[in-house]
């Protein structure tokens, strides 16, 4: 399709969604409640990345902080509803198909659920719920504003553009600055169960994890399609420094997809470590790292989810990629190992400049100053 279709076919769009906009108005002519005013907010949590399903966690809290009395639903697919579904302040989650992929069934599951018995209520899209069908979606649920990320601004009562100097977490909680109320920082936080602990710690004594060793989480792969990695034989390197100064054993992590490369990473390691590439659901994993002292991690979804139980953790960042969206900058419970900085990535390209030993100094740090290892929220 030509530059002059698409131009017509985002122009015909816009113009399709003008008018809902207009009929809209036209059907409910009684004056809107100001966005401040609403008590109950409704989250989209549609997300198809982990990373970006994780860094949307902060805003939970956020507002429910400048606003204690407001009521919180959360509505979320299968992927995404995990990581919410035990939110302390979350007051009810609702699990619809994703709008991205059932448009009608999300909506009508929307509307059926009725999240705030009838009373009126303020749909909020995160970062990653930019998509016109999910504005669609919150339109037909019943909604009575829209507030946040979106490519149908039309639909919305207040729509944001993303901000690059600000991080992907920042950005979220921008949507609490723009309901009126104080801004500040939140880190993210994922709420597992007591099973999931239960099985977590299960895990650890049959996985070859002795008396007295302490586990240290690997995160050694990351996407195929961004160039993110670090040699095996580094990872290898770190591994056995790690074993030997501090008796540490290695608990690698990934999908299944990453376990024939995690295995070959492990070789040569004797009993030292253990994988658990995709034997872990995503809350046996978040509970898993929390039973951690340090992490050795890539920049990839795994990292976000450490992030999100306070798992003190040496990054190995890539150099092409600015760190500011992602990285947790200036929190002491992480080191950034960046050392050159390149517009894009090369073809073939490798974290060749950060080395062993900065990774290994960088854990030894991490060891010394974080003696509880991962932490519990609010700390």
């Amino acid at each position: 399709m030509g530059e002059d279709a698409l131009g017509l076919k985002g122009a015909l769009k816009h113009a399709v969604l003008g008018c809902v906009a207009s009929a809209e108005r036209f059907l409910a002519p009684v004056g809107q409640v100001p966005l401040k005013e609403y008590k109950n907010c409704l989250l989209l949590h549609y997300m198809t990345a982990l990373g970006t399903a994780v860094h949307a966690t902060p805003l939970i809290r956020a507002l429910h902080d400048a606003q204690p009395n407001t009521s919180i639903a959360v509505a979320a697919d299968s992927f995404t509803l995990p990581l919410i579904a035990h939110h302390p302040v979350v007051d009810r989650v609702i699990a619809t198909p994703s709008p991205l992929t059932d448009l009608r069934v999300a909506a009508n599951v929307l509307r059926g659920a009725k999240p705030f018995a009838g009373e009126p209520f303020l749909a909020i899209a995160a970062v990653g719920n930019e998509r016109t069908r999910i504005a669609l979606a919150t339109l037909m649920s019943g909604a009575g504003a829209r507030v946040g990320f979106t490519e149908a601004p039309e639909l919305y009562q207040m729509s944001l553009e993303f901000d690059p100097r600000l991080s992907l977490i920042d950005n979220n909680l921008r949507i609490v600055e723009a309901l009126g109320n104080a801004f500040r920082h939140y880190e993210p936080e994922v709420h597992f169960r007591e099973e999931d602990l239960h099985w977590a710690q299960d895990a650890l004594r049959t996985s070859g994890l002795r008396d007295g060793q302490i586990p240290v989480a690997f995160v050694t792969q990351t996407s195929v399609t961004q160039r993110k990695g670090w040699r095996p034989q580094r990872f290898q390197a770190a591994a056995r420094y790690m074993a030997e100064r501090y008796n540490a054993h290695i608990i690698f992590v990934g999908t299944q997809s990453e376990s024939a490369a995690i295995d070959a990473i492990r070789a040569g390691l004797g009993d030292a470590t253990s994988s658990f590439a995709g034997k872990t659901t995503l809350l046996q994993l978040a509970a898993l790292l929390s039973l951690c002292r340090v992490g050795l991690t890539l920049d990839t979804g795994i990292l976000h989810l450490g992030r999100s139980v306070g798992l003190p953790m040496a990054i190995i960042a890539p150099a092409w990629s600015p760190p500011i969206e992602w990285l947790p900058i200036g929190n002491p419970r992480y080191r950034i190992l960046k050392n050159a900085e390149m517009p894009s990535a090369p073809p073939g390209y490798i974290i060749d400049e950060v080395s062993v030993e900065e990774a290994t100094a960088a854990l030894e740090e991490l060891v010394a100053t974080y003696p509880e290892g991962a932490r519990g929220f609010g700390d």
